[in-house]
């Protein structure tokens, strides 16, 4: 009878564990095949040897060879160590019997720790996506400080570096480039290579609420395939409170990666617990706020731009969240608060929170007055401070910097995420024109993470048209040649979706739209139109009609003016002259 209950008891127990593990609204499981296409989990073992720190110096660069691995001496790379397996040994780390190999099939992926070597080494694994065959292996405790051998390599075939990659991974660079060449060829190779991962995002759609929604991130994709994007601010009581509705605050499309969801809060236990729903919903990365400064946020609510003035309560909100989750977790700061402006105030910040493992910053380049200006006002009177971001990236060159603040066009992007910067700070005027910038820092040794774009995509979406080109070198897609192209594609979009957004409102579908004609004639035309058509029409046509009667009424007032090039700036100028 005791051995009945025992094993009874046993089961009772595992059935506890299996739903303890499955923590997390259920609805949300379906969403978990999204992350296939980013690293799973962000695999990261804790080892419990430590570093030899006793090791010889003088180690001689040649190779070793351990389990049919060659490892190359931390010598000839400055500090890191890389795996090279051989060409016909694909998807094993080492022909220990227990390793478990990657499945081809790009499904859930396993690795064991590898054993300790013949030179007392140790190593983290980092995952990477098995889509493009990118694998890295980098030294416990070893912080890599010189960022130009922060290099990763394409590997086609792969699923380590190869022998024959060897000098492409060692080798710096020693390239210079004018700006004029920056632009003009785009954002060159050598940047590219020396940041820490070939699929970093150095351009950023900015959260902006009430627009970044998810139809406003389906029109950036037709535009641009490789910018990140952000979701609204989510107030981390906002999902605790509506579980059974998490589709309408969490839910995305596939296309949208990479996507990062930022949330909103100062509590310790209810931010972790939204942490959980987001990385069950397939986001990419974790944002906390504490740059908005608006009043319902940072006074009533007392998070966002507020949360700076408690350096240690954003700590500790990182380390709850980085506890329960295994994506990355960023925070979106300012370069000040109120008074609490200083350059020694914004150090300390960073030093404080990066302390719990907090390594990406979004520096909003202005200060924030919580009091006496509103935020529209907090957008553009206090002054821009460049500077102060670039200077972080000289002091901290083991954490990322991604620079945000009155940036208009893709060509001051690049011209920033390769050290120029206005000699005017408050250049707000939306033009291709970088010849008042200068060049303040070199790239090459403290470059930014990313560059992020606010309002200037809401105001006119198509600065992001050259996004693909000039940034990622890669085609532009073909439904961003003209803004006829935008429309049609998004029309598309439209009709795809309106059962499903059929509770939506004609304007919320159709406002992303509303400034792809800024700058040309017919753009208060096309917006007085489709807000008449909305009026009028929103009972008895769906928002794909309205929206072609109102390109139907651009071409009769301004005919060939939907069919001009994005990337012929001259071309758009003669006819705007003309017109």
């Amino acid at each position: 009878m005791q051995k009945k209950l025992s094993s009874l008891y046993v089961i009772i127990y595992i059935l506890l564990l299996i739903l303890k593990l499955n923590h997390g609204n259920s609805k949300l499981n379906y969403n978990k095949r999204y992350t296939h296409g980013r690293v799973y989990n962000n695999i990261v073992h804790k080892l419990n040897h430590q570093y030899n720190k006793k090791r010889n110096k003088k180690e001689k660069e040649n190779k070793y060879i351990h389990n049919n691995n060659i490892i190359l001496p931390s010598s000839i790379i400055k500090g890191r160590n890389i795996y090279i397996s051989q060409p016909n040994k694909q998807y094993t780390y080492c022909n220990n019997k227990n390793n478990n190999y990657y499945n081809k099939k790009n499904r859930k992926k396993r690795c064991y720790i590898k054993k300790k070597n013949y030179k007392n080494l140790y190593y983290y694994i980092y995952l990477f996506n098995t889509s493009t065959n990118r694998r890295f292996l980098q030294k416990k405790k070893k912080n890599i400080y010189n960022n130009r051998y922060k290099k990763i390599l394409k590997c086609s075939n792969m699923s380590i570096l190869s022998e024959k990659n060897i000098e492409n991974v060692i080798s710096p660079c020693e390239k210079k480039y004018k700006l004029e060449d920056i632009i003009s060829n785009g954002i060159n190779y050598d940047y590219r290579q020396i940041n820490e991962k070939n699929t970093t995002p150095f351009i950023q759609v900015a959260p902006m609420i009430n627009v970044t929604n998810r139809h406003f991130r389906a029109m950036v994709r037709i535009i641009t395939k490789r910018a990140q994007l952000w979701t609204e601010m989510i107030v981390d009581n906002t999902l605790l409170y509506n579980l059974n509705n998490l589709e309408e605050h969490l839910g995305f499309d596939i296309n949208e990666h990479p996507i990062v969801c930022q949330l909103g809060g100062c509590d310790l236990n209810s931010m972790s617990e939204a942490a959980i729903l987001v990385e069950q919903a397939g986001y990419d990365e974790i944002n906390i706020n504490v740059g908005c400064p608006s009043t319902k946020v940072a006074n009533k609510g007392a998070f966002g731009a507020s949360l700076m003035k408690n350096p240690e309560q954003v700590r500790n909100i990182v380390y709850e969240i980085k506890k329960k989750v295994q994506i990355p977790v960023s925070v979106k700061i300012r370069t000040g608060v109120d008074n609490y402006d200083s350059f020694e105030f914004l150090k300390t910040f960073i030093e404080t929170v990066s302390s719990v493992g907090c390594n990406h910053f979004i520096v909003h380049a202005r200060k924030a007055w919580l009091k006496g200006l509103d935020p529209k006002q907090n957008r553009k009177i206090p002054p821009l401070e460049y500077y102060k971001v670039y200077d972080l990236c000289k002091l901290y060159p083991h954490l990322k910097f991604t620079l945000n603040g009155g940036i208009q066009t893709i060509e001051e992007a690049i011209a920033l995420l390769n050290g120029y910067i206005p000699q005017n700070n408050n250049n707000n005027n939306n033009t291709n024109d970088t010849s008042n910038y200068i060049q303040i820092h070199n790239y090459n040794i403290n470059p930014l993470n990313g560059v992020m774009i606010g309002r200037a995509c809401m105001e006119n979406i198509t600065v992001l048209s050259q996004t693909d080109k000039l940034v990622y070198n890669q085609e532009i897609p073909s439904t961003a040649y003209s803004r006829r192209t935008i429309l049609e594609a998004y029309k598309k979009y439209l009709e795809k979706n309106s059962l499903f957004y059929n509770l939506s409102s004609s304007f919320e579908l159709l406002k992303p739209v509303l400034g792809i004609l800024k700058g040309m004639p017919g753009h208060r035309i096309f917006r007085n139109k489709l807000d008449t058509y909305i009026r009028n029409y929103t009972s008895t046509l769906p928002c794909s009609e309205i929206l072609q009667k109102a390109i139907a009424d651009v071409d009769n007032i301004a005919p060939g003016c939907l069919d001009l090039p994005l990337h012929d700036y001259q071309q758009q100028k003669e006819y705007i002259k003309n017109y």
